[in-house]
């Protein structure tokens, strides 16, 4: 009688799947996954050998318990080398390794073939049985027992044959850089489709509907093109928007809807703010899904606050929207929690999105498949961190050539990414004469005081005699400055504070209390840093903006006189504060905080031959042109790219450099009852079991992130949290963090978090 073997301990209902059984699952759903991209046959193939060292002794005394650290995944890869090797042709070969990468991967996370090829050639010849991942035991060690395995294989699949599986081919076989970032690509692919059926199929042994919860498929494209239509029309009618702005809107929204029909690829989408961006891109997504036949569409958006305005947006058009903010710093307990993304519509951050594509860790890469065959919209594309845009944007490129995408990128400040001198770079302009709309849509004159610096006690007094203005500095410390300089001028008058120190359920509280009084024609002066220069559909008649690169100094005059409202045009005044020390973002280390300062100084020099016109895209052109002058991405990313080294790469492509810690915040009561009650609840339980991953995504709205360089007074004035762990033995400090009773008075309606310069047994900050 042949001996059965099992891929699991026995499940809750007594019963317990073989190998055969989850073979077959995990391949069949692999193969369903790749097919969305044409590589259906090698996902089966991957399904198929992935737990191919459960068929061993050392695997059934594992699940008795009588073994442990025995690595089983890659002895699917050691057999699968061994086959590549008995292939003759070259192109045959070849075609094994990214399966190969991915079978081993498939627990420990993804390594490349050049790195663990020594550890499976020997052992399946040597029969050493000492495994890359992690040093643990190999299930099957030597030919004997892999002819063992391949003999019990061979009686669960009698009829087997191996498929013919065509060779990955890069677009540019040269440029080695460009060449390994396509080729991890595809494995990472290949891994998403191996890892989610695997997780999936595991899954529904326990929860036979777990699938079905986990999938919203049905993808409503036409009856969601009559609802945006519906209220398109709606909208025209109830504005009270000037008839040449709401002609502009109309304009674009019907030349987005046609560009839809054309054929997948790139695109760009080049349109002064105002001019109904959000609504456009839809159009053009939804008529390219009906053309194209596209699975799903993603919202790729820079800031959560963004993110926030435009869910509720397409909210009013399309019922059923997945949500997924990008969660940093999880544990590896926590990247578990991972979410698909198997859904038709799709609202996430570019941190999220742009990540998965350079990770590591099965959970990351899970719902990397899901992406082939979408229309995917970035919006705010001048956004993307220096650093890493030439790795980022060919990237793209290669979702686009390979895996069925098509990909807007959309701004009133187009980045000019051709400028970057060795990235491939043709995306089609869905309104190639946008110059126009700029020049009819001029709604603002700019005053550049840039001759001499300017105290921020000095544009303090003038906006104490502003109505409706605001103000926006590069620093948080330049806000609270500034803030508390205005609020001596102004101490009967109601202020408002709008910095990253407020948790985001404060914000859309202050930003909706502000929108109510612009409206109202109530006074109305605003102290805030860049987080409410997009997504945050203000109107002011006057703007202040520090010097900062140009597109921050457009995106805040976008803010001024957004509807046209003042004849005249509205005020932007642009000026370099007289203060000590830095005066922008990052550290005098970072690559990032460099290329913001020297954006802004760019700028700078550009008004000394000619004032900026904000309006122009000539002018615009030349600011990128300049700014893309021998532009290279970070020598830590190339360097791994050009290692194949996918732990590296994962480390090293980020898009938020200073993540820092997380402090969990009370909304004072006077602000909202139901916010600090529900912060009271979550402060005892997170206190007593430790903070999950569910949790982190539930209470985000309520979470200040605080820089790494403040963790002594995070020390002094909080209680950092553990992980909620399986095992309540076991404790794992998180990066969370909640104030003490006595502290929480630190948390003010405001400002926010601000906690004192001074702290017992330490110096000043």
């Amino acid at each position: 009688m042949m001996r059965k073997y099992y891929a699991k301990s026995k499940l809750p209902d007594g019963s317990q799947p073989t190998v055969k059984e989850h073979l077959s699952a995990v391949a069949k759903l692999a193969k369903q996954y790749g097919e969305l991209f044409g590589r259906g046959e090698e996902a089966w193939v991957a399904g198929l050998f992935h737990d191919f060292g459960k068929y061993s002794e050392a695997f059934a005394e594992a699940l008795q318990g009588t073994r442990t650290n025995v690595d089983h995944a890659m002895c699917g890869a050691s057999f699968l080398n061994y086959v590549k090797h008995e292939k003759k042709s070259k192109r045959a070969r070849r075609a094994y390794r990214p399966l190969i990468e991915a079978i081993n991967g498939h627990h420990a996370g993804l390594a490349a073939f050049d790195e663990i090829e020594s550890f499976l050639t020997g052992n399946f010849y040597e029969g050493e049985d000492i495994s890359p991942n992690g040093g643990k035991t190999a299930a099957i060690a030597g030919q004997r027992e892999y002819e063992k395995a391949a003999g019990c294989f061979l009686d669960d699949y009698p009829g087997f044959s191996w498929p013919k599986m065509q060779k990955y081919i890069a677009s540019n076989e040269e440029n080695i850089e460009i060449h390994n970032l396509e080729t991890m690509l595809y494995t990472r692919m290949l891994f998403s489709c191996l890892v989610d059926a695997d997780y999936s199929v595991s899954a529904s042994d326990t929860d036979p509907q777990y699938l079905q919860k986990t999938e919203r498929l049905q993808f409503k494209a036409g009856l969601w093109l009559e609802e945006l239509l519906a209220y398109q029309r709606k909208l025209h009618e109830q504005s009270m928007s000037e008839p040449s702005l709401n002609q502009i809107r109309n304009e674009l929204f019907e030349r987005c809807g046609n560009m839809g029909d054309m054929e997948e690829g790139l695109f760009t989408l080049t349109a002064p703010t105002g001019t109904g961006k959000t609504l456009a891109l839809l159009h053009f997504a939804l008529r390219h899904c009906l053309k194209h036949g596209k699975r799903r569409i993603i919202v790729a958006l820079p800031f959560l606050t963004l993110a926030e305005q435009n869910t509720d947006t397409y909210a009013r058009i399309i019922p059923d929207i997945f949500v997924d903010h990008s969660q940093s710093n999880l544990s590896e307990e926590a990247r578990e929690f991972a979410s698909r993304w198997s859904a038709p519509f799709i609202i996430t951050t570019s941190v999220k999105f742009f990540e998965c594509l350079f990770a590591n860790y099965p959970t990351d890469c899970r719902k990397l498949h899901h992406i082939a065959d979408s229309v995917i919209l970035f919006d705010e594309a001048q956004s993307l961190p220096a650093e890493v845009t030439e790795t980022t944007l060919e990237a793209v490129n290669e979702l686009c050539r390979s895996y069925h995408c098509t990909m807007v990128f959309s701004s009133a400040t187009q980045p000019d990414f051709a400028a970057i001198p060795a990235l491939r770079w043709k995306p089609t302009e869905i309104m190639p004469e946008h110059s126009r709309l700029y020049a009819s849509l001029k709604r603002t004159y700019v005053e550049w005081r840039l001759e001499k610096r300017t105290p921020l006690a000095e544009i303090a007094e003038e906006m104490a005699q502003l109505p409706s203005v605001c103000a926006i500095v590069n620093l948080r410390k330049h806000a609270r400055k500034l803030f508390c300089q205005l609020k001596e001028l102004c101490p009967e008058e109601e202020l408002f504070f709008i910095t990253t120190d407020l948790c985001m359920a404060h914000r859309r509280i202050v930003v909706e209390e502000i929108t109510g009084r612009l409206k109202d024609g109530l006074s109305c002066r605003v102290v805030a840093t860049q987080c409410i220069e997009a997504g945050v559909d203000l109107d002011f008649d006057v703007m202040y903006r520090a010097l900062a690169p140009l597109e921050a100094i457009i995106q805040a005059a976008g803010r001024c006189n957004r509807n046209g409202r003042l004849a005249q045009g509205g005020r932007v005044v642009v000026f370099e504060p007289e203060e000590e020390g830095c005066l922008y973002p990052g550290s005098s280390g970072s690559v990032s905080g460099n290329w913001y300062e020297n954006a802004a100084v760019l700028v700078k020099r550009l008004c000394v031959r000619q004032p900026l016109d904000l309006d122009s895209p000539a002018q615009i052109k030349e600011y990128y042109q300049e700014l893309f002058l021998g532009q290279t991405d970070k020598e830590a990313l190339r360097r791994a790219l050009w290692r194949r080294d996918f732990a590296e790469t994962a480390k090293e492509y980020e898009l938020i450099a200073n993540r820092g810690m997380k402090v969990i915040v009370p909304i004072p009561r006077e602000i909202s009852e139901a916010e600090n009650e529900e912060y009271q609840i979550i402060r005892e339980e997170v206190l007593q079991n430790g903070i999950t991953p569910s949790q982190m995504r539930e209470w985000a709205s309520l979470t200040v992130t605080v820089p790494m360089y403040q963790q002594e007074k995070l020390e002094y004035y909080m209680e950092q949290l553990d992980f909620a762990r399986r095992n309540q033995g076991e404790r794992e400090k998180s990066e969370y963090y909640v104030l003490r009773r006595q502290y929480e008075k630190y948390y003010t309606k405001d400002m926010g978090l601000q906690l004192p310069d001074e702290i017992a047994g330490g110096g000043i900050w």
